[in-house]
């Protein structure tokens, strides 16, 4: 179980290493190709340091939203849906971040990454719900009848 959480965050890791250098071109060339929001040559690195930080910050939320959602105990056959949906989740903040990028409007940005973060929050404590589910009727399935204890108290286990 816990080599399928190490994957899960080696995962998280990975998807938020592979975005940086994504990001740092898109800054570079939006803070070049955009003068006029920067006010001069030393005022361009304020906002974008501060919208790097944002969308750091807004990650890291999400990342460990589901660190509590889902702990070390969570199954390992339940390890992939629990991936697929912070794919999916991240996918929808970096959509936000991309919008960010774009147009520089932080306070937009931040609306869109907390409805995103809200939605995955739903679904979250909905997959929640569904792995309950599938652990009960599991463990409905391992229980022993009466007639099957009785045999095996027969048989010494």
């Amino acid at each position: 179980m816990n080599s399928s959480l190490a994957i899960f965050a080696v995962l998280a890791i990975a998807l938020a290493v592979a975005q940086q250098p994504e990001d740092s071109t898109v800054l570079a060339a939006g803070g070049a190709g955009r003068p006029s929001n920067g006010g001069g040559g030393g005022g361009g690195g304020g906002p974008v340091n501060l919208e790097q930080r944002t969308v750091d910050q807004q990650n890291q939320l999400l990342a460990t939203s589901f660190a509590r959602a889902f702990p070390e105990d969570t199954p390992a056959e339940f390890q992939p849906m629990v991936v697929a949906l912070y794919v999916r989740c991240q996918a929808e903040l970096d959509n936000c971040a991309d919008f960010l990028w774009e147009t520089h409007l932080l306070r937009e940005y931040r609306n869109c990454a907390m409805t995103q973060r809200r939605l995955c929050t739903q679904e979250m404590q909905e997959l929640q719900a569904q792995l309950l589910a599938m652990a009960d009727t599991n463990n409905e399935l391992f229980e022993l009848s009466p007639e099957e204890q009785e045999v095996l108290s027969q048989l010494g286990y």
